[in-house]
Order: structure tokens, then sequence, then C-alpha cells
């Protein structure tokens, strides 16, 4: 089957589905390739196991009927997910629309999933490009694009390698609470902020050798948070640390906020692609 649609039905009420968006349900195995046309939820039970193909695209149709400023169109995973992309053959997760903006669809949510596996994969036009919460996940050579959030995470098992988040409101946003992990070797450029943990961050998810810059704000600490963050061995486009700190929002510039620690910091870029993801 070359697309997955899910149509209203014409026997119930629009108030009803405004409510009651229909769900596909994925209960056994099934590989996804071609081209997958999506309006509604696609839901992967806790037995159930999607792959998808390289090349393939999966296109939300931009239907928003709660008219809360968001597409309904959304794949939820309870069990395993495998997002098999290729260099020259991502996986195309997109809206179908003329032009790419954030909101388009809402989210990739992998929450108490069994596991989950992204190579080569490009997610834009999303509220949240990929959200991974309680679940252990494997995240490398990815493109995060023109979404509010582009990769955001809470209580979770993470590894996050050589990917690109730009273009973006915010590139990650996170609430660590007991999240482990290692985010290293990516590039968080041109978003409004680069970096916004939320609340209860402990420095238990290690941010290192990455390239952070011309974000607005490369790092902004959130107003909950409570302890300073260590980002350091990062790349932050400048050598000096004043210059470096006019784009952290911490407690350099609200005294109520813990500082986000930076030094050491690297002096340039990290080539990214050199470096070969666990």
């Amino acid at each position: 089957m070359r697309s997955l649609i899910f149509l209203l039905s014409i026997f119930f009420p629009v108030l009803v589905f405004a409510q009651d968006m229909n769900v596909y349900e994925i209960r056994t195995e099934e590989v996804w390739e071609g081209e997958k046309l999506i309006e509604g939820v696609v839901a992967v039970r806790k037995s159930g196991k999607l792959t998808i193909k390289a090349g393939t695209k999966v296109v939300f149709l931009p239907v928003d009927l709660d008219r809360d400023g968001i597409g309904d169109g959304e794949i939820y995973v309870e069990g395993e997910l495998y997002i098999l992309g290729e260099k020259d053959s991502p996986v195309i997760f997109t809206a179908k629309a003329e032009k790419i903006e954030p909101s388009l669809w809402k989210y990739l949510m992998i929450n108490h999933a069994k596991y989950a596996f992204i190579n080569y994969a490009i997610f834009e036009g999303a509220f949240s490009g990929v959200q991974i919460h309680f679940t252990k996940a494997d995240v490398k050579n990815s493109v995060f694009r023109k979404n509010i959030d582009g990769f955001r995470f809470s209580t979770a098992n993470i590894y996050v390698c050589n990917c690109l988040m730009t273009e973006n409101k915010h590139g990650i946003r996170y609430e660590e609470r007991d999240s482990r992990g290692t985010i290293h070797f990516n590039e968080i450029k041109n978003n409004e902020i680069g970096i916004f943990p939320v609340i209860k961050s402990e420095s238990r998810v290690r941010f290192e050798y990455n390239n952070i810059y011309d974000n607005e704000y490369n790092i902004k600490i959130g107003d909950e948070q409570k302890k300073d963050i260590i980002y350091s061995n990062n790349y932050f486009e400048f050598s000096e640390e004043q210059k470096i700190r006019k784009k952290i929002y911490d407690k350099s510039k609200d005294k109520n906020l813990p500082s986000a620690i930076i030094k050491p910091f690297l002096n340039k870029k990290v080539k990214l692609g050199e470096h070969r993801c666990q």
C-alpha cells in the first residue's frame, strides 16, 4: 500500500471528529516505503514494530480540527521504531504544503516505547520534529528544520550524534529529569534558541563537541531550572568567554537563574562527519 489516508467519516458530525481524531493502529510488524500520506494519528502499540525504509517520504496533511494552530497529524510510538535512512536516501517527514513552516503537523512522539532507532532522517514543518520520553533511543545523521522544537526529550536514555538542528524556534528543548545520555558531534545553528533546558537538569545528559552558533541565544536556561548546567567542550563561535556569554541567557542576565558552565570551550569548529557515531 503506497499511502495511509485517514479520512473523516461522513456518518458522524464534524464536532465529534474535532474531539476524536481517527487512529490507525499498528499492533504487529509493518514496513513503510515509497510515499505515505497521513491525516490523523498513526499509533504503534506496545506489540507493534514499524520499520521505515530508506527513501520513504512521510507526508502529513495539514488538518487542524481542534483549531489550536497545530496540525493534527502525528505518529505515536509505544512499541519499536526503526527509521533506516541512508546518506543519499534519507527518510523525510514533511507536510503537504506549498511552503514548509512550523506546526503543519504535530510530532513523532516516542513515549514509554520499547526502543527507537533513527538514522538519516529529515523532520520539517512540525510542532516538534521528534519527542522522546521514557525510552531508549539512538538518533544519528538526521536533520531537524523549520519546527517549533526540533528535538525534544525528557526522562529518556538517548544518544544523539551528527545531527543538524536549524531554523527551529528551539533546536533542542528538554526537561532532563532522570535522563541519561550523550549529545555530541552535532551542529545547532540558526535557531531562535539553540539549546533550551526548561527544568530539572543535573547534567546527566552530556553535551560535548557540538557546534552551537548563529542562534539568537545559543543557550537559554528556563525560569524553573535550579542548578548550574554543564556545557563544556563545545564550540560557541567565539574564542573569548565574554563574547560567548552575550548569546547565553543565564545568571549573567537574570540573577534568579543558575549558570551555564561553558569552560573549557573549543576555539574552532568540530569537523562533523569525521567522527563515527557509536
